[in-house]
């Protein structure tokens, strides 16, 4: 099977249409105007708003009728519903369907689904996103640009990855691949942390400052605590989701940080200086991202 074989990329059906999975059908719109586009999603309500915003080719609140014919089924919902809808549309997928989703924790979701859809299941995860959450936020040009993770295991076909990959890149994503725990290593550190640090930064001020403190407050103190206005319940089930990683580097950077502390302490002015000169020439080196990148690495996926 070759998307680019078909007339544009056949038919795609999308589960959970937030901010993810309405900017993948947005940009399937943009880029690929001859797909048959499915969405589903579990609230009735929502899915009049779906008609609205993204104009699918269907809507449904049955998983099994929003596969009907489907060429690529993506996954946009929270990790912990995956499993739910993975048992739910196996049976009715066609012989040649290939499954990917958007999470980002990439070894519980590729150990779940694994035993439902095999080897033609390829966790994908797109680092772009937003504080904001929602099929509101949605944009079409969110992924371009921006990084895309795919997990692919041993036993994936070469024909699958390819796939895949080129769906991504036709929505002006940049593929990368590794395992799934490579993958949850180093989301922990590049988003997870980050998060968990903002969420930590606001509330030091908050309960260590007389009230009203942080308005304030500089653009140092804004752009570091940007990503403490995402969903709470949202980033409170994906540190969950990854929470051996995520303890890991919580740890890493505590040690880090009493590092940091004494060297003031100890007045180790120089060796200070350099540790954030490189810091600050590592971070000057990193490429500058297009404007639909530059919202995060939120993925916004539990």
């Amino acid at each position: 099977m070759s998307f680019r074989s078909r007339q544009g990329f056949g038919r795609v059906a999308i589960f959970g249409p937030g901010l993810i999975g309405g900017s993948i059908a947005l940009a399937i719109r943009r880029h690929c105007p001859g797909a048959h586009l499915a969405i589903w999603g579990r609230d009735p309500s929502r899915l009049q708003e779906v008609e609205r915003f993204v104009r699918p080719d269907a809507v449904h609140a049955d998983p099994s009728k929003a596969v009907e014919g489907a060429d690529l089924v993506i996954l946009c919902t929270p990790v912990g519903v995956m499993t739910e809808l993975a048992a739910a549309i196996a049976p009715h997928l066609g012989a040649d369907t290939i499954v990917t989703d958007a999470g980002s924790v990439k070894s519980r979701v590729v150990e779940e689904l694994q035993p439902f859809f095999g080897d033609r299941f390829l966790g994908g995860h797109p680092m772009a996103g937003s504080e904001r959450s929602g099929l509101a936020a949605a944009r079409a040009d969110l992924f371009e640009g921006a990084a895309c993770i795919l997990t692919p295991l041993p036993t994936t076909p070469g024909e699958i990855l390819e796939e895949v990959k080129d769906f991504w890149i036709s929505l002006g994503a940049r593929v990368t691949t590794m395992s799934p725990a490579d993958h949850d290593r180093l989301v922990a550190r590049l988003s997870h942390l980050p998060h968990a640090l903002a969420f930590a930064l606001v509330n030091l001020v908050t309960e260590s400052l007389p009230q009203g403190s942080s308005l304030l407050a500089g653009g140092s103190f804004r752009d570091a605590t940007r990503v403490a206005a995402s969903d709470p319940v949202l980033w409170t089930g994906i540190l969950s989701e990854n929470r051996v990683e995520v303890v890991a580097a919580l740890r890493e950077m505590s040690a880090l940080l009493e590092k940091v502390a004494g060297q003031l302490e100890e007045r180790e002015f120089e060796t200070l200086l350099d540790f954030f000169t490189r810091a600050r020439d590592h971070r000057a080196s990193l490429p500058l991202p297009s404007p639909a990148s530059t919202l995060g690495t939120a993925d916004l996926i539990p």
